[in-house]
């Protein structure tokens, strides 16, 4: 580091304001910022310090100062690494602090105010916090890895920490510890309690007994490991498949639970359009399409022809199982209300327009789902601790450091 720069900087600081200067001192160096006693006392503010005697209160001025040198380090390398916080960044994270306080922005801004803090000063110091997430989201948490291993050893051994799904499951048992029942007529007896309800089907198979249990009001993980895995993914009436036990056939349904998710099996066909193009001549083209597709039962092969999304269109046009949530609205709006079977109307998105084809509906316990990203946010937490201490140790390293007396 250059000395003589720094020199030239802390005099340069200090020329502006005599008065202030005599005041406000640097207490510490760091490459070419300063860390005025103003910043040290502002932070001790906030903390009463009268029944700490006058060790504790040292070791706290030093522990403080140690987290702006900190704080200064991580700024010098997100402006290093080009890391900027636009006007619009900054006034989308005050309108959130605003709503989690129930406050509107200008009654945020008295709040402060009302603490004598320059609102400036705190909007460049809510921009530097910004500043700094993003330098360890881009430089650490996007950048963790956490195998699959690691994810089930830490759900094996954290079950307090798990989300638990209060559920109420209904069980139709088909008893067949002698193995004596056909199983391609459980399934049309099964199929049959799906279709048209279990009084229709005790009235149609009289000969098959069927015992029916309500298990209410009980924890998704304190079910037998079987009905848990049969419960993952349901038919859109949240039936299970039909499984063996020891006990007999068991059919599963969800008579309620908080934690389901609606998924639709959709493919699609996009297009899109310029100013230029007229809209009506589009639209008909697209009902052409639509027309020879229901004709043919083939709609996989116009998807490849004729759709701009080449990603789906190598597949038939095939996006897969989608969440409704993870759609734009108008996407869903269209997805949700179309019948199974059915090739929806021409509609725009941001995208461009389409025609969607839906091809199945099913409901997703999404219990294990929440689990796992749980699991997974810890686990990447932990290790980007790990990785931000010994990357601003070396920060520290490699720094020109000097603490003024």
């Amino acid at each position: 580091m250059n000395r003589i720069k720094i020199i030239i900087l802390i005099f340069t600081l200090f020329s502006i304001n005599t008065t202030n200067a005599l005041q406000d001192n640097v207490i510490a160096i760091v490459n070419d910022n300063v860390i005025l006693s103003s910043e040290l006392n502002n932070e001790l503010a906030r903390i009463n310090l009268d029944n700490m005697n006058r060790l504790e209160s040292t070791k706290l001025k030093n522990e403080i100062l140690n987290k702006l040198i900190e704080d200064s380090l991580l700024e010098q390398a997100a402006d290093r690494l080009g890391i900027r916080i636009s006007d619009i960044d900054l006034q989308r994270q005050i309108e959130s602090i605003a709503k989690n306080q129930n406050l509107t922005i200008i009654q945020l801004k008295e709040a402060v105010e009302a603490q004598n803090i320059n609102y400036i000063k705190y909007l460049n110091k809510v921009r530097k916090q910004i500043q700094i997430q993003e330098l360890f989201r881009t430089q650490f948490t996007s950048r963790a890895y956490v195998s699959e291993e690691e994810i089930q050893s830490y759900l094996k051994n954290n079950h307090k920490l798990r989300v638990n799904n209060k559920i109420n499951v209904r069980e139709f048992l088909l008893a067949d510890e002698s193995k004596a029942l056909d199983f391609s007529k459980v399934v049309i007896f099964v199929n049959n309690i799906k279709k048209n309800g279990l009084e229709d089907t005790k009235n149609r198979y009289p000969d098959i007994e069927i015992e029916v249990t309500d298990i209410k009001d009980t924890y998704y993980e304190n079910l037998p490991d079987i009905y848990q895995n049969n419960l993952k993914i349901l038919d859109q009436n949240k039936y299970s498949e039909i499984f063996k036990t020891g006990k007999g056939y068991v059919l599963l349904k969800i008579l309620d639970s908080a934690l389901l998710s609606e998924e639709y099996k959709v493919s699609h066909i996009l297009m899109k359009t310029n100013p230029m193009d007229n809209i009506d001549t589009l639209k008909e083209k697209f009902y052409n399409i639509k027309s020879k597709a229901m004709k043919d039962n083939n709609f996989s092969k116009y998807a490849e022809q004729h759709s701009l999304d080449k990603a789906s269109a190598i597949k038939g046009g095939s996006l897969g199982w989608i969440e409704k949530n993870l759609v734009v609205p108008e996407f869903r709006r269209v997805m949700v209300n179309t019948k199974i079977g059915d090739i929806s109307e021409p509609f725009k998105t941001q995208f461009g327009w389409h025609i969607l084809y839906l091809e199945d509906k099913r409901v997703k316990n999404i219990t294990d789902d929440i689990n796992k990203r749980k699991a997974i946010s810890i686990l990447k937490e932990r290790k980007v601790e790990v990785a931000k201490k010994e990357w601003l140790a070396k920060l520290k390293d490699q720094a020109y450091i000097e603490i003024v007396e």
